[in-house]
């Protein structure tokens, strides 16, 4: 049931569909409460949909709530869960590729760069051999290092340029990887 949601979600953000996958994804996240992976689709839905302040908020509590932590007594179904919710958007081929890329984007934007790199490695465990995702880890990666440093001043406010492009319509995602 869960891998069908997830499909749905994916499908429906593929289509453009943003209103109705939010429905879905709200929907995953009043039957799992506190579900990090659905919290993140809809941090990237509000996002897309002109709710920045929103989608913060959603990544914020996405990076706060941990499957791995242990949770009060009687969660731990809600939190078996959670960790299939995990798994079924992080399958191989799955819907929500074009998805998780746009998250990675969105997250790089807000300046959530950890978070960023995770969305975009849940790419290559969709499509492992997609070149874009594999070069913006990379490229996140080195620009989140530059802003930890203390010899990069304020210099490097500006995205780079590889990353600084809207993101792509999830028809043509993966034609120029």
């Amino acid at each position: 049931m869960i891998d069908a949601l997830f499909e749905l979600l994916g499908t429906l953000y593929q289509k453009g569909d943003f209103a109705q996958a939010e429905r879905v994804a709200n929907g995953i996240q009043q039957t799992i409460p506190g579900d990090v992976v659905s919290l993140q689709f809809l941090g990237l839905l509000c996002y897309r949909s002109g709710r920045r302040a929103d989608a913060l908020r959603a990544f914020i509590a996405a990076a706060g709530n941990d499957a791995d932590s242990p949770g009060p007594p009687g969660v731990a179904n809600s939190l078996h869960a959670s960790t299939h919710c995990l798994r079924a958007a992080r399958t191989q081929g799955s819907a929500l590729a074009s998805a998780w890329y746009d998250m990675g984007l969105i997250l790089f934007r807000l300046r959530r760069y950890q978070q960023a790199i995770t969305a975009l490695q849940e790419v290559t465990r969709a499509l492992p051999n997609d070149r874009a995702a594999q070069r913006a880890i990379v490229r996140i990666a080195r620009f989140s290092r530059r802003r930890t440093t203390p010899t990069a001043s304020h210099q490097f406010r500006c995205l780079p340029s590889s990353l600084a492009q809207p993101l792509r319509p999830p028809a043509q995602l993966h034609q120029s990887a």
